[in-house]
């Protein structure tokens, strides 16, 4: 086995990004999310490398696209789990709408109110928890072939149909939300607004066709680049709407709100059937069935095979430990996001506007500690790869012990601030896979991981929601425990590949990682 030992993460020079055929492609190393599909069979030739009639592809950009539906998206999260709270109180609990009306977010409701929703809570999690589910298990099996099948089909079909799926939840939501104006409802009816995207695929689907494009659509020394511009509008149309989202609630409702985020996922929708044409050549498109070949068992099988095949050195073992970490982190992650608006308004009584508030400036933190981790930490002061993802790991110990002994707002900024450095640990992980495994077998090994990391949530879902449940009246933050006994978890996996490189010596196969 050879490896390059000259090839950095980062590179000095960006004409030297993405050239070497001697090792795997980092086509992760400027992502930080956990749901993108990282297949790197891109066989298609590049805009700038040829003349296959792809014309001015080169030139439009998913980065809009991707604002607004991210945008969207973040503008409903927290706005939707009070309704749910709200048709809980009135409709499966039967209390009286004024008094379950301060549930609904716009202000914070006496200390009865307080002790009420405790009680609502403790079933409005278990429509949250059925909703992670829903967006999870359809997600995790299509993650396993719509890289494949976008290589021979093409790229839009599966951008346009998520975009379509997106559209169509946001339009039975505003008719959901409509309804409960006149006439309270069960609050189960909002599971069905996620039913179109997941069965188009959901998050997983749309992230994979985003970045399958941009691998086609530039150059090998600019894709970084182009990589990084798209992460950075997904967290702004996160952050901005965050922010927006508690200030629209409060003047509008939930009716306009979720007609604004529908509008949104239109224009992005739009943006997509006008703007970006189809990056692979028609000479590589396949004209069979679409249908049969999305669905064929031998792409799973081969995955599988090709991450228990034995091999070189310890390649096997950081490949399964690197793979396992990243699945426990999202684990941690959506577990979370299943009940911490729950914990936040219990906790703290925080309106939805002082919730948004949170999550922006939580999204804000991150995104300049990733730009440490990959530039100050790798650049300046030449923190291996290895040392960058323990150094996430411990931050995301910190944050979640915070969080956990919180007894007042801000210790909660406090933890947010020590975590900081937890948004490089997605990329810093996938780094190592992509340099420890031969590059034949990068695009394999990133699709199980994907899949696995969309399965985490059957298990993170149900653990976290009882474990609130079983704590709210007495501990509500007793789940950020776990989390912090994951992240440490996660700290012994990664110190054990920092000791399997370091036993190696000086001569060591693992030079890229660990230093």
């Amino acid at each position: 086995m050879s490896r390059s030992d000259e090839a950095h993460l980062v590179s000095d020079n960006e004409d030297e990004e993405f050239v070497s055929n001697d090792t795997p492609r980092l086509l992760d190393a400027a992502h930080s999310g956990p749901e993108a599909d990282l297949n790197p069979a891109n066989a298609a030739a590049t805009p700038e490398d040829n003349s296959s009639g792809l014309g001015p592809a080169k030139w439009f950009i998913l980065e809009p696209a991707v604002f607004f539906i991210f945008m969207a998206r973040s503008l409903i999260g927290a706005v939707i789990q009070n309704q749910i709270l709200y048709q809980t109180c009135v409709t499966i609990m039967h209390y009286n709408e004024s008094d379950c009306e301060p549930l609904l977010g716009n202000d914070r409701g006496s200390e009865a109110t307080k002790k009420l929703e405790v009680k609502v809570q403790s079933y409005s999690a278990d429509i949250t928890m059925a909703i992670s589910l829903l967006e999870s298990i359809i997600p995790a099996f299509v993650s396993l072939f719509i890289g494949p099948w976008s290589d021979k089909f093409g790229r839009r079909p599966i951008l346009l149909t998520v975009f379509t799926g997106y559209v169509a939840g946001a339009t039975i939501l505003i008719g959901i939300a409509e309804v409960t104006t006149f006439r309270n409802i069960s609050p189960w009816w909002f599971l069905l607004p996620s039913v179109p995207s997941v069965l188009s695929g959901g998050t997983c689907a749309l992230i994979t066709g985003i970045y399958c494009y941009i691998s086609d659509v530039a150059n090998e020394k600019r894709r970084a680049v182009r990589m990084v511009l798209n992460e950075a509008s997904l967290c702004t149309g996160l952050m901005v709407g965050n922010v927006a989202s508690g200030y629209i609630y409060a003047f509008t409702g939930s009716v306009i709100l979720f007609a604004i985020a529908a509008g949104l996922m239109l224009l992005g929708l739009i943006y997509v059937v006008f703007l970006v044409p189809e990056s692979l050549p028609p000479e590589q498109m396949h004209h069979g069935s679409k249908i049969r070949e999305f669905f064929r068992f031998s792409l799973v099988k081969d995955l599988v095979r090709t991450c228990l095949l034995p091999r070189a050195y310890f390649d096997r073992a950081i490949i399964w430990l690197t793979m396992i970490a990243l699945t426990i982190s999202i684990f941690d992650m959506e577990g979370e996001n299943t009940v911490s608006v729950l914990f936040m308004r219990e906790q703290f009584n925080w309106t939805i506007k002082e919730i948004s508030q949170f999550n922006a400036a939580r999204i804000i933190i991150q995104i300049v500690g990733s730009v440490a981790g990959m530039f100050v930490l790798r650049r300046v002061l030449r923190v291996s790869t290895v040392g960058i993802a323990m150094l996430a790991l411990a931050a995301c110990v910190l944050e979640s012990t915070v969080r956990a002994t919180a007894t007042v707002p801000i210790e909660m900024y406090v933890g947010m601030t020590l975590g900081m450095m937890r948004g490089v640990l997605g990329p810093m992980c996938r780094a190592i896979l992509s340099h420890v495994a031969p590059a034949t077998d990068v695009g394999k090994i990133f699709a199980l991981t994907t899949s696995m990391e969309m399965v985490s949530p059957l298990v993170a879902a149900p653990l976290y929601t009882a474990v609130y449940k079983a704590t709210v009246g007495s501990y509500p933050g007793a789940f950020n425990f776990i989390s912090a006994g994951m992240a440490f978890l996660c700290y012994i996996l990664m110190a054990i590949i920092f000791g399997i490189v370091k036993s190696m010596g000086s001569g060591s196969p693992y030079k890229q990682i660990g230093s």
